[in-house]
């Protein structure tokens, strides 16, 4: 009876670490995301909107992400 309630322990440990992985990625790629959204102002005014425009796709996308994975770790 111990081993099984140490297992299920466990078990749930490696639930919450794996899910705070999952969750690290789109955090880490957002902040590089913003990082290089602040980057994009030495770019001539063209670029710089194309740039913009991409980027803040690839944060809504991002964002989007992150609130499925918070939501699916309860």
């Amino acid at each position: 009876m111990w081993a099984s309630m140490t297992n299920g322990r466990e078990r749930g440990s490696d639930d919450r670490q794996m899910a705070e992985s999952q969750l690290s990625e789109p955090q880490n790629m957002r902040v590089l995301l913003e990082e290089a959204r602040g980057l994009n102002r030495y770019l001539s005014y063209h670029r710089r909107a194309s740039l913009e425009a991409r980027l803040g796709e690839a944060l809504d996308e991002v964002d989007r992400q992150i609130v499925e994975l918070r939501a699916a770790k309860g």
